[in-house]
């Protein structure tokens, strides 16, 4: 057994966290600063607790690792728990304070390893009812790609199926319609007329419009490209949406060009960009986005009445009601093309399953960095791929549900 153990003064650390924000972003991860926002014992526990853990590593002839990598995860009515680098560990943390000193004792048998998934307070999953049928599971329609575009789809169709839609339907232009159905066999492929351009244009619009009519939720932007043909087709299909919606990539950018108002939409509408896409919907620089990141996302959310999922280490939820969900994953794994794609299929996916937006974009965010973990432990935190993330998502997803069960089941006792 292996334990490392800390004390630190409260007043120290708390008026050093008040007093200096740099301190702040180099050691505590933004789920830590939530949790400790305006509470120095909280501040000088997690710091405690990281400096136990790295006793602990030291201890064990292991690499030590960086302070922001150790992450105190605090939920309401258990223990906190230690994650390393963007992963679960059976290190045990005990935290206590008193006469002005957080006391933090760490504790693991061996050598870290994977434990239970990290499960948010109030996650919900879409019911799987042993009766149900196809049907019962949503219809999903992926609207994407375009000539030179042709993963970006499939990994987003795929990702709504392998998310628990019963049906997926993916349209995308004539011109790369041969290309996709060669490689669609649980999803079924549709040509949207394209006048010979390759791309999404008012062509297909008709066509598009009667299969919007059975779907129940939309997925648009996935390699779609930037041409003025595509922008028109989608801003007549946003200003007419029948059904909840998840706007990814060049929908986002098309968007940002011409300052969509998003309230014109009449669905609920999840946009998922990265930091450089929330920059140019947002009109300011990417470093601003990245500085804070929180605030933003939940500004814009209010402000244009949209869920905002802001990709990166550390994904932000925002809802325009003011609610604000921040993960707790930082996998490196997940920094490859194409794993956007998936996460907005997956969206679209539990948002035919009849999730609301937000409870949507919070399990896929979820579920999403629980593959990429198990991605990254059997490939490495380099070379993981969108397609290996496409067939951990079916197992990552039962992990959650499985630890939302045994959660529901265990009585409920005060956090210290």
């Amino acid at each position: 057994m292996l334990v490392g153990v800390d004390v630190t003064s409260i007043d120290r650390v708390g008026s050093l966290a008040a007093r200096s924000p740099r301190f702040v972003s180099r050691i505590y991860t933004a789920h830590e600063q939530a949790a400790c926002a305006g509470k120095p014992q909280r501040w000088a526990s997690s710091w405690a607790a990281k400096e136990a853990v790295k006793k602990l590593y030291s201890s064990g002839g292991d690499a030590m690792p960086a302070y922001r990598d150790i992450e105190v995860v605090r939920a309401r009515g258990r223990p906190p728990r230690i994650r390393v680098r963007g992963e679960e560990t059976n290190i045990a943390l005990s935290l206590t304070h008193d006469a002005g000193v957080a006391i933090a004792v760490a504790v693991r048998g061996g050598r870290a390893g994977k434990g239970r998934p990290d499960v948010p307070e109030g996650l919900r999953l879409p019911d799987r009812p042993d009766d149900g049928n196809k049907g019962t599971f949503g219809r999903v329609l992926v609207v994407a790609g375009a000539r030179g575009y042709t993963g970006a789809p499939q990994l987003a169709a795929m990702g709504a199926a392998r998310g628990g839609a019963g049906l997926v339907t993916l349209c995308v232009p004539e011109g790369i319609y041969a290309i996709v159905a060669a490689h669609s066999l649980e999803v079924m492929p549709a040509p949207l007329p394209d006048g010979g351009t390759g791309v999404l244009s008012r062509d297909g619009l008709e066509t598009l419009r009667e299969r919007l009519r059975t779907a129940d939720a939309l997925v648009i932007g996935p390699g779609i490209g930037r041409a003025q043909e595509t922008e028109a087709l989608l801003f007549d299909v946003l200003r007419s949406l029948p059904s909840p919606a998840v706007v990814d990539a060049d929908a986002l950018n098309l968007a940002a060009a011409r300052d969509f108002d998003w309230h014109v939409c009449s669905q609920p509408v999840v946009i998922t960009p990265h930091p450089a896409e929330m920059a140019r919907l947002a009109g300011i620089e990417t470093a601003v986005v990245q500085s804070d990141r929180i605030g933003l996302a939940r500004a814009y959310a209010r402000e244009r009445g949209v869920i905002v999922v802001l990709k990166g280490a550390e994904t932000v939820v925002a809802s325009p009601a003011g609610k604000v969900h921040v993960d707790t994953h930082r996998v490196v794994a997940l920094a490859t093309g194409g794993t956007g794609d998936v996460l907005a299929g997956l969206i679209g996916s539990l948002l035919a399953q009849g999730l609301d937006a937000f409870d949507a974009a919070v399990a896929g965010v979820t579920i999403h960095a629980e593959a990429g973990l198990l991605v990254q432990a059997k490939r490495g935190r380099a070379g993981g791929l969108a397609s290996d993330l496409l067939d951990a998502l079916p197992a990552a997803q039962e992990r959650i549900r499985q630890a939302i069960e045994q959660r529901n089941r265990r009585p409920v006792t005060d956090r210290r």
